[in-house]
């Protein structure tokens, strides 16, 4: 029973507004055979730290890489232990697996999926050296009470934003509460390149610097390398998408702020869907907009029928996953509960207003 069409989301739309300037961009670096580094990612750089507030950002090859770097930028390596939460995409806990330290996964907060930062304290060992906050869905984490236990047990806080650009607390943009921030450009990110893009950002010269030289093989000349590094440099192509982009992320945040709101709206007081919070002085950019409902299987095969799409980011919690099999893990119960009944209804800034209230009056009806 297919009504109308309304995809989870809707990449084509997102091509057409950027086609032009991009096509302008890209003959421009073909002309000059530069696709590595160069004028692009340089640009890049400086203008996303500027929009960030940072003092500096460090392009990178994709999201995963961002984090690997990170880590190792701090320290991190085999014996240490780094507290992540279990509701995230692998690669939170992943990147803390390939520089050889062991992820400790913590419960998360039933109200926004966010790291709980109590049962997160619980966890820290002697061997802890640090906590991975993630901005789950564009929802800040709560920056206050993360620096409060890294401050009271030495620890450093790295802050996984890959889903955050432009998430702020009290004003300021996520990115400049932990040592590091590191970032995904992936094509269906808020920020998103045409195809794999990252970052790392900070305020911490040092570090930065750090991370540039292990993304570049550790080289300090031609031929010449300091340090075991790895390649991970972006290209130029994707930089130029994501300086064309770069300008039309606050507008486009507004935008998924008022699909959000509205979708609130309608959904409110709904019995038997729940709708995840957003703290005060957090302000939220909806990377994507969830539900939680025990029936949620019936209610995305309800909405398929419709022609609604939907997502499920994430069906497991990572403590349940057969890559982290071998590691010893406490009772989670939040995030156990929650891949079985997340739900993410269409979110993007093409969105119309016409479409959202399709998709919650569909949402409505199958409650009903």
């Amino acid at each position: 029973m297919t009504t109308t069409s309304i995809p989870a989301l809707d990449l084509s739309r997102i091509v057409g507004r950027l086609r032009p300037e991009v096509e302008a961009r890209w003959q421009k670096l073909m002309g000059a055979n530069a696709f590595v580094g160069g004028a692009e990612v340089e640009e890049l750089e400086r203008a996303f730290a500027g929009y960030l507030g940072s003092n500096g950002c460090v392009a990178v090859a994709n999201g995963t890489d961002a984090l690997v770097l990170a880590l190792r930028a701090l320290g991190a390596g085999p014996g240490d232990e780094v507290i992540v939460p279990a509701f995230t995409f692998v690669a939170t806990a992943a990147a803390v697996s390939l520089v050889g330290a062991t992820p400790v996964f913590a419960d998360v907060d039933p109200a926004t999926l966010n790291l709980d930062f109590g049962c997160a304290e619980d966890l820290v060992t002697t061997d802890t050296v640090g906590v991975i906050g993630v901005h789950l869905y564009g929802c800040p984490f709560d920056v206050e009470r993360a620096a409060g236990l890294c401050e009271r047990h030495s620890l450093w806080l790295l802050e996984d934003a890959a889903q955050a650009q432009g998430a702020a607390v009290g004003g300021r943009r996520v990115g400049n509460f932990g040592q590091l921030a590191t970032w995904s450009f992936y094509p269906t990110k808020n920020l998103g390149a045409f195809g794999d893009a990252g970052a790392v950002s900070g305020n911490d010269d040092q570090l930065l610097e750090r991370v540039r030289l292990l993304a570049n093989h550790g080289a300090v000349g031609r031929y010449r390398h300091a340090v075991v590094g790895s390649n991970s440099r972006m290209d130029a192509l994707q930089a130029a998408v994501l300086n064309c982009r770069l300008p039309l992320l606050e507008a486009d945040n507004d935008r998924r702020r008022a699909i959000a709101a509205g979708y609130r709206r309608s959904l409110a007081g709904v019995a038997g869907l729940r709708l995840l919070e957003v703290p005060p002085g957090a302000t939220s950019v909806f990377h994507q907009y969830t539900v939680l409902t025990e029936r949620r299987d019936q209610l995305q095969t309800f909405l398929a029928e419709r022609g609604i799409g939907t997502a499920v980011h994430y069906p497991e919690a990572l403590h349940l996953q057969p890559a982290f099999a071998d590691l010893e893990v406490t009772e989670l119960p939040v995030a156990t509960a929650a891949g079985p009944m997340s739900l993410c209804l269409p979110m993007y800034a093409e969105l119309t207003d016409a479409e959202a209230a399709t998709v919650a009056g569909a949402v409505r009806e199958f409650f009903s």
